[in-house]
């Protein structure tokens, strides 16, 4: 019996430290990858898709339903019976504008381009998307953003002979808001997906 006990006890203490450290790393590493396992890509949860889909149906109805109203309230450029609406008299207000371009007038005129512009930023954004954890939800809410503004836009371009509706217009009284070159909803939506996009990313490097 002694022979036995001895036997058992030949580890030496710094031996059985070392084997305690390294199951404790063992289960550390385990548990992380089981974290990070359980969250799988987007394209495959339900959720994600409903964050993505939901922001982008309301985000790109919004938009055109506020330039129909636009159009029917303010008037047409091409009919000459403009009409305004002060929001904040002398900075803000309403009035139709069409814009043949991208963003203040770039590539007026090149409506194919602009098309097919849009068409591959669609596509991107659906690639990052798919590839992005089902966990990311400011992720999902930005890229749902901006695939509203960029499908508000799109829409004008293709049924609306190439022409965006803008109709508001921002009036600061200095450079360069003297006034800014008008918007829409969909630029809202732009601008703001990409704003939340760029803090998750500077969030996730911190991390």
């Amino acid at each position: 019996m002694a022979n036995i006990i001895s036997k058992d006890d030949d580890r030496k203490p710094s031996d059985t430290a070392d084997n305690i450290s390294t199951d404790n790393r063992s289960d550390k590493t385990d548990t992380s990858l089981n974290t990070t396992v359980s969250f799988g890509y987007s394209y495959r949860n339900f959720k994600a898709h409903l964050c993505l889909w939901l922001i982008t149906v309301l985000g790109a109805g919004a938009d055109l339903l506020s330039k129909s109203w636009a159009i029917e309230r303010l008037g047409s450029p091409e009919q000459g019976n403009l009409q305004h609406i002060d929001i904040i008299e002398g900075y803000v207000r309403f009035i139709t504008v069409f814009n043949t371009g991208a963003v203040g007038g770039a590539a007026a005129g090149k409506t194919t381009l602009l098309i097919g512009a849009s068409v591959v930023a669609i596509i991107m954004l659906l690639w990052f998307f798919a590839v992005s954890r089902s966990n990311q939800l400011g992720c999902h809410i930005g890229l749902g953003m901006l695939l509203a503004g960029a499908l508000g836009n799109l829409y004008d371009r293709v049924f609306n002979d190439g022409k965006v509706i803008d109709f508001i217009e921002v009036n600061l009284h200095f450079w360069p808001a003297n006034p800014w070159p008008t918007f829409n909803i969909a630029d809202i939506l732009l601008t703001v997906g990409v704003g939340i996009l760029m803090i998750f990313m500077l969030r996730q490097d911190k991390a």
